[in-house]
C-alpha cells in the first residue's frame, strides 16, 4: 500500500475525529455521516480530474479508471468533488449552506494537509530540482533524488496556517458560511502558487498546468462567493 493512501487515511480519520468532536451532540451522527459523505465526492472528483487531466492514456487503459489504487489523484479534483458533495448535501438535507460548510471546513484542512505529506513521503507533487539554499533532498516519480524546492512542505505548512488563522478568528466572522469561502479561497490560492513551482509532467494548456487552471476556477468561484457572503452582511446591516 502506497504511503500517499495511509496518510490520507490518517488525515480523513482526524478530520472526522475533529468533526465529531465539535458537532452538536444530537447532531453528531449527522456530521460524520455529512463527512463521510462528503469524503466520497472528494475521492470521485480527484479521481474523475485525474482521468479527464491524463485522458491520453485512460482512453487506451479504460479498465485502470476506476483501479484508484494504482495510482492518479488530482487535489484540485478533490476540492470541487467535495465542494459540490456539500452543496448537494446541504440542499437534500435542507440545512443552511453556510453553516454546514463551515463545519466542514477542519475535515477539508485535515485532509489537505495530510495529501501534502504524503505527496512528500511518495514522491509526487514534487518541486523542480534547485540550488537554493532551502531546497531540499526529494525525490520524483523515477527515482531520481535531487535537492527540490520542498513543494510539498511548503504546501502542508501553508494549508495549516490558513485553516488555524480560519478557525481561530471563525468565531468573528459576521455571516455564516464566511469561513468556509476564504477557506476554499486559501486551499485554492495555496495550490494555484505552488503549481509555478512543481515539476511532475502534467498536460499544459495556454502556458498553465490543467491542475492550475481548476485552482484558478475555484479561487474565482469562492471570491465571488466571498464577495456575496459580504454584501449581504452590508445590505443586513441598514
Amino acid at each position: 500500500m502506497h504511503i500517499f493512501s495511509i496518510l490520507l487515511g490518517v488525515g480523513a480519520l482526524a478530520g472526522l475525529l475533529l468533526l465529531s468532536w465539535r458537532a452538536p451532540q444530537k447532531e453528531r451522527l449527522r456530521y460524520v455521516d455529512a463527512g463521510v459523505l462528503t469524503l466520497f465526492g472528494a475521492l470521485v472528483g480527484g479521481r474523475a480530474f485525474s482521468v479527464a487531466v491524463n485522458w491520453g492514456y485512460y482512453s487506451t487503459h479504460p479498465g485502470e479508471v476506476l483501479q484508484v489504487w494504482m495510482g492518479g489523484f488530482s487535489g484540485i479534483g478533490a476540492l470541487i468533488g467535495g465542494v459540490l458533495a456539500i452543496i448537494v448535501l446541504a440542499i437534500w438535507w435542507r440545512l443552511p449552506l453556510g453553516s454546514f460548510a463551515d463545519a466542514l471546513l477542519p475535515l477539508a484542512g485535515t485532509l489537505t494537509i495530510a495529501a501534502w505529506m504524503g505527496c512528500w513521503l511518495d514522491a509526487c507533487s514534487y518541486g523542480a530540482a534547485s540550488n537554493v539554499w532551502w531546497a531540499l533532498p526529494s525525490g520524483d516519480e523515477w527515482g531520481v533524488t535531487a535537492n527540490r524546492v520542498p513543494v510539498q512542505l511548503i504546501g502542508a505548512t501553508a494549508t495549516l496556517i490558513v485553516i488555524w488563522l480560519l478557525d481561530w478568528g471563525g468565531r468573528h466572522m459576521p455571516v455564516r458560511g464566511s469561513g468556509a469561502a476564504l477557506g476554499l479561497f486559501g486551499l485554492s490560492a495555496v495550490l494555484f502558487g505552488l503549481s509555478y513551482l512543481r515539476a511532475d509532467p502534467t498536460p499544459i494548456w495556454n502556458g498553465l498546468r490543467l491542475d492550475a487552471w481548476g485552482a484558478l476556477a475555484l479561487v474565482a468561484f469562492s471570491a465571488v462567493c466571498v464577495v456575496v457572503l459580504l454584501l449581504y452582511w452590508i445590505f443586513r446591516k441598514k
